[in-house]
C-alpha cells in the first residue's frame, strides 16, 4: 500500500490566480501515481490531504482522472469518495457561508477489488462531532478554530478532518 500525503497550495490571491499552481500539484501526484503503477499494477494508493479544491474542480477531476466508484476495473483511474459527500453539500471547511470539501482520500481501482485477504474500500466520511463545533453565534456549526481574528482561542483546527474505512476479510 502507497500512501500519498499532500497539502497544495493554496487559494490566496484569489482561486483562479491560483489555480495554475494546484493544476501543477495534481500533475505532479498524477506523475507519481503513474510511476507506481507501471512498476506495480496491483498497487493499492492513497492520496490524501489538503488539496485546496473542491472534488469537482479540475486539479482533481480532470487533472488526476477521478471516476465513478461504479467502475470497478479501470486500472490508473482514481476515486474519490469525497466526491459524494460534497454533492450532498457536506464539507471539511466553510468560507463565506459555502461549504468547501478541500480534504479529500483519493484511491487507486486496487481498493475496489474484492479479493480475499486484502484491504477494499467500505465508506468515507468526515469527523464532525458536536464538540469540535461553535455551538453559538454567527459561526454556529463551523468548526472551532484554533485562532480567529489572529487571537489564540484553544479550538481545535480549521478544517474537519476526513477519514475512510479500509477492511479486511477475516481468514
Amino acid at each position: 500500500m502507497y500512501l500519498i500525503v499532500n497539502h497544495w497550495p493554496s487559494r490566496g490571491g484569489g482561486e483562479a490566480r491560483s489555480k495554475p499552481n494546484r493544476i501543477a500539484a495534481a500533475q505532479l501526484n498524477r506523475r507519481i501515481i503513474d510511476s507506481i503503477l507501471h512498476i506495480d499494477s496491483t498497487a493499492k494508493i492513497l492520496s490524501m490531504g489538503d488539496f485546496n479544491d473542491d472534488p469537482a474542480d479540475t486539479s482533481i477531476k480532470k487533472t488526476l482522472k477521478i471516476g465513478v466508484l461504479r467502475a470497478r476495473d479501470m486500472p490508473g483511474v482514481m476515486y474519490n469518495p469525497m466526491e459524494k459527500l460534497h454533492k450532498k453539500g457536506l464539507g471539511s471547511l466553510a468560507y463565506r457561508d459555502r461549504w468547501n470539501i478541500f480534504d479529500q482520500i483519493l484511491f487507486t481501482h486496487n481498493l475496489l477489488n474484492e479479493g480475499a485477504y486484502t484491504f477494499q474500500y467500505w465508506k468515507a466520511s468526515i469527523y464532525n462531532p458536536t464538540y469540535v463545533s461553535t455551538q453559538t453565534g454567527p459561526y454556529k456549526g463551523y468548526l472551532f478554530h484554533t485562532y480567529s481574528g489572529g487571537n489564540y482561542t484553544a479550538g481545535y483546527s480549521d478544517h474537519f478532518p476526513v477519514y475512510l474505512f479500509l477492511i479486511k476479510r477475516a481468514k
